[in-house]
């Protein structure tokens, strides 16, 4: 996975796993055999309350580990994000948190609701 560019206000874990150095991230080891892992709590959101992640690295599978419930999802017609993503096309979940991730087609979004590690 890869953000568009190297900006600050881009989620650490999401960089971290497009360098592949695997920090913040756990890479097969949940339950759901995704192939990486993202805790939602870790991850910064940009002024909105978004986050998007790019597949460039052609992942299968994505699980978000989280406590918060989904309340919306589907797929984005036309949307720009306040990072300045466009995220035209992208599926999308949002959170009673009130976080909205973005991820590309092709990526199979699993939610693990175990809640954070321990």
């Amino acid at each position: 996975m890869t953000t568009s560019d190297a900006r600050s206000d881009l989620p650490k874990a999401v960089i971290d796993l497009a360098q592949g150095n695997g920090a913040g991230i756990e890479q097969e080891t949940s339950d759901t055999g995704a192939e990486g892992e993202l805790v939602l709590a870790d991850v910064v959101v940009d002024a909105n309350n978004e986050v998007v992640v790019f597949n460039d690295s052609g992942l299968r599978t994505l699980a978000i580990r989280t406590e918060a419930a989904v309340t919306a999802e589907g797929r984005m017609q036309r949307h720009v994000t306040a990072g300045g993503d466009d995220v035209s096309g992208f599926s999308y979940v949002t959170f009673d948190n009130g976080v909205t991730l973005y991820y590309p087609e092709g990526l199979e979004l699993i939610l693990d609701r175990d809640g954070p590690p321990e």
